[in-house]
């Protein structure tokens, strides 16, 4: 029998699981709707997705960013920057609003498994062993 492709991955990587399908489909309409700029690492791929800010999902098993959909197993974790920056024109600077407490409450709500850093926040699909340094 051929094992799944995440199942494979997660045991190679030594993943673990924090967010099921359910979670992401509680998740990613809370988030979709801040207008801040928004990026997803797959566990099969070495770097994130481009920013952008439009991430749906088009079916409750998957959710797209660019590239078409793709399984929720596979989401390492979904980035949102804190900050959205909005034009203003031509001769103005770019207005910046701070999301950070919508954002940092709606995963609260939905009680997603996030981390916060100086710029953004990811939301966690699956943690890493912590690696030891010598």
């Amino acid at each position: 029998m051929i094992q799944d492709k995440a199942i494979q991955i997660t045991e190679r990587e030594g993943l673990c699981s924090v967010s099921s399908n359910t979670k992401w489909g509680r998740v990613i309409p809370l988030i979709q709707a801040i207008p801040c700029h928004k990026r997803i690492k797959w566990i099969d791929v070495d770097e994130p997705t481009r920013w952008q800010t439009g991430l749906w999902m088009p079916h409750p098993h998957y959710v797209e960013s660019s590239g078409g959909p793709e399984q929720l197993k596979f989401v390492e974790y979904v980035e949102i920057e804190r900050c959205e920056r909005r034009h203003m024109g031509r001769l103005v600077q770019c207005a910046v609003l701070d999301h950070s407490d919508t954002i940092r409450q709606a995963l609260e709500r939905a009680r997603a498994a996030f981390t916060e850093t100086d710029s953004s926040f990811l939301i966690l699909g699956y943690t890493r062993p912590a690696t030891q340094s010598t």
